[in-house]
């Protein structure tokens, strides 16, 4: 598995849930989600963008639940 920044990779996660509702004809937005998950996808080491944000949310849990106990 790749080394992660899970500040950077929180941050992503945060901005495609907030980009998520935006209409596909905003195309500033469209092109930030595309980089936003391709990042998601080189710091999960998957291709499929939607198994990448999958994995982010289950690597941050994790995360969380680690520093919670």
């Amino acid at each position: 598995m790749p080394l992660i920044n899970y500040t950077a990779l929180d941050r992503l996660v945060r901005e495609l849930d907030g980009l998520a509702g935006l209409p596909a004809s905003d195309r500033k937005a469209q092109r930030r989600k595309e980089d936003a998950l391709y990042t998601v996808c080189v710091y999960t080491g998957l291709r499929d963008p939607g198994a990448a944000l999958a994995r982010a949310r289950v690597l941050l849990a994790r995360r969380v639940a680690v520093g919670a106990g």
